[in-house]
């Protein structure tokens, strides 16, 4: 809290400025995919709501969609609320409050080890049962929700889309079968594309399949989602699948797997949010 005088011929006055709450996102991981997207929208919300957020990490993905930073670029500060992922540090730094915010479990798992943050948060119960090593503080608090629209999908039906990386953990192939074998008559693919072993094996056979839109990857969800009716996702590891959600909410039939089991939470953005400022007191 800053204060300032003011003065004028009669009056003297002290106007007190408070000073925004610095909210501090650091990330080992800030390329095109779930979780970058997730700390984007948390950044933004935030930033919305009076906080001064900002969201450090190594790639440029980012940049131009949020208060973002890259990670060199990054101080401690005493006052530093720091929200943390998959990245560590040897010990607790000196700031006000370090949050563990942990959305994955394929990756391995978090323990008592090394443990530099105050409060782990979860996204549900069985993310949390996978990290069955750690027995500190955590909480759960799920995704901010994007502005998507609902529309109409009955002549879109059978126009299916695979949202996602090109890669094994994706098993892109596997969501496409599963789609021709349902009828689709199209099928739209959603993601980056890096030549690889798995791309040869497995998508090459595609490539001059008329069914087979390769896409690529894109910011316009909105106009993503109106132009299918469908999506298959066969992921080997999902913690809460934000395809899953997002189809909820604009009315896109969903077909997962084991992996995309969790329950698409009710919660607005604004009670999101009040569970974050619980973790800031």
């Amino acid at each position: 809290m800053t204060t300032r005088p003011f003065q004028m011929e009669g009056f003297f006055c002290i106007f007190i400025y408070m000073d925004k709450q610095k909210i501090k996102i650091l990330s080992g991981h800030s390329a095109e995919g779930g979780s970058t997207t997730i700390w984007i929208n948390l950044t933004n919300l935030l930033n919305e709501n009076g906080y001064d957020a900002k969201f450090y990490g190594p790639h440029g993905f980012h940049l131009d969609k949020c208060n973002g930073a890259l990670i060199q670029d990054f101080r401690f500060e005493p006052d530093d609320i720091i929200i943390a992922h998959v990245i560590g540090f040897n010990s607790r730094p000196n700031v006000k409050k370090v949050i563990y915010g942990c959305h994955e479990k394929w990756w391995g798992q978090i323990s008592d080890d090394n443990t530099f943050w105050d409060v782990a948060v979860f996204n549900h119960q069985a993310q949390r049962d996978f990290h069955k090593d750690y027995t500190g503080p955590y909480v759960f608090i799920p995704n901010p929700k994007e502005p998507l629209i609902p529309k109409d999908k009955s002549e879109l039906d059978l126009i299916a889309g695979v949202i996602g990386t090109i890669e094994d953990r994706k098993q892109t192939h596997i969501s496409i079968e599963r789609a021709l074998a349902d009828g689709c008559t199209k099928i739209k693919l959603f993601g980056v594309l890096h030549p690889s072993k798995y791309y040869t094996e497995h998508m090459l056979k595609y490539e001059n399949d008329d069914r087979i839109e390769f896409v690529g990857f894109t910011t316009d969800k909105q106009g993503m989602y109106d132009s299918i009716g469908r999506v298959y996702h066969s992921s080997k590891g999902e913690v809460s699948c934000l395809v899953k959600d997002e189809c909820q909410y604009t009315n896109t039939k969903f077909f997962g797997n084991e992996e995309t089991l969790h329950q698409v939470s009710e919660l607005s953005n604004q009670e999101i949010l009040q569970l974050w400022e619980e973790l800031f007191k």
